[in-house]
């Protein structure tokens, strides 16, 4: 009997006799009846057959059931979902959704909706969202309560498989969370890895100063940057400077050094020229404004990526968490290196250290008009980041 590595060097190096050989094993025995020199041979040392059921237009298709899936060539995703609820029912929203392949190809998740009636008040579910590529089409784990019956009453390893099985696409880092009204109508959003900051990080608030994210309501305004904003150059701080002349630099105090040329004064008040307008400096240089929460909500986490920067900073957010790089393009924290140039509010910033933290903790999710950037930190307000939004 031939083997796979006899029949491929016969039929390269001899089409024609590999052509007569097969038409001469196919009837061999009459009609229907002869052997086939591509199906019933043996494999070989270097070659070996692949099911007809693991392909697609002759490729392995890692969908059929022909594949042994022993390990993963995982895509990623973009999007988020959001819900509404009430006493009773729980309808989630979805719009924006793509999945990025590894082969380079995105596939665009029609946008739509389901709503999960006959719930418990008061109660938190779970649900496990993935894209069935058999299908074609956005589904849920089942055997859970309510009608469909996908509102998991707990974190289980068993859905997260069933999310995750062959054929399937998670469409969310494990179970996303939603809660039905003790009374009224409420509402949330999850899915994708949440795209967070974590509980305790700082920002700058018009009306508190530097506080923890987390304490921050509704109306409050952050600091974010202005349109076309690129991040700056060296600045130096100058501590005392309380006066000027119009159209000139402002007063140092005793033993301080001064500022060099292109350099910019860092906390010091002064007065703009051809104004009566007192200013701080870095308000005057107009880069930077403030923009106001309109949406904020506290949620349990387990996975942060913490990222180390050269001004001594470090911010802990989760996977999916969007940064600017310094060419502008956006980039999500599972996805940056030790290469790639940040931005911050004084200069520019490279990463020293980037880890993966698994433990209990909590992320801040936030909508902010009309920015959707703004400055935090591990101790100061200094790193450019993006605020939560439903379809990013």
């Amino acid at each position: 009997m031939l083997n796979i590595q006899q029949i491929e060097a016969l039929r390269k190096a001899n089409p024609q006799l590999y052509e007569a050989l097969k038409r001469l094993a196919g009837a061999s025995l009459g009609p229907n009846q002869g052997w086939s020199i591509d199906n019933q041979i043996t494999d070989g040392t270097n070659f070996a057959c692949v099911s007809a059921g693991a392909l697609t237009a002759n490729q392995i298709d890692p969908t059929k059931s022909g594949v042994l899936m022993r390990g993963s060539v995982p895509p990623t995703w973009s999007g988020a979902f959001t819900y509404v609820s009430t006493t009773s029912s729980l309808t989630w929203a979805w719009s924006g959704l793509a999945i990025y392949r590894a082969d380079g190809t995105t596939t665009a998740i029609p946008s739509g909706s389901v709503a999960v009636t006959g719930l418990t008040a008061a109660t938190t579910y779970y649900f496990y969202p993935y894209w069935d590529e058999v299908a074609g089409a956005l589904a849920w784990v089942a055997g859970g309560a309510g009608t469909p019956a996908c509102a998991q009453s707990a974190k289980t390893n068993l859905a997260a498989q069933q999310q995750a099985l062959q054929g399937r696409i998670p469409l969310s880092q494990g179970a996303i969370a939603a809660a039905t009204t003790s009374s009224g109508t409420g509402g949330g959003s999850g899915g994708g890895s949440g795209s967070c900051l974590r509980a305790g990080t700082v920002v700058l608030t018009k009306e508190r100063g530097t506080v923890p994210i987390e304490t921050c309501k509704v109306g409050e305004h952050l600091r974010c940057p202005s349109a076309g904003y690129r991040g700056r150059g060296r600045r130096r701080d100058v501590v005392g400077a309380q006066h000027a002349v119009p159209g000139k630099r402002p007063c140092l105090g005793a033993g301080q050094q001064s500022l060099s040329t292109g350099e910019t004064i860092v906390g010091a008040r002064y007065i703009v020229p051809g104004t009566d307008s007192w200013r701080d400096a870095a308000d005057a240089e107009g880069n930077e404004g403030w923009t106001r929460i309109v949406r904020l909500e506290v949620r349990d986490a387990d996975t942060f990526i913490r990222l180390h920067f050269s001004n001594a900073e470090s911010l802990d957010v989760t996977p999916h968490h969007i940064f600017t790089l310094a060419d502008g393009s956006p980039m999500r924290a599972e996805r940056l290196c030790l290469s790639d140039i940040l931005v911050g509010r004084f200069a520019r910033l490279t990463l020293k250290r980037i880890e993966t933290v698994v433990e209990d903790g909590q992320k801040v999710t936030l909508s902010c008009e009309p920015s959707h950037q703004l400055f935090a930190g591990r101790h100061s307000a200094s790193i450019l980041t993006h605020n939560y939004t439903f379809t990013s």
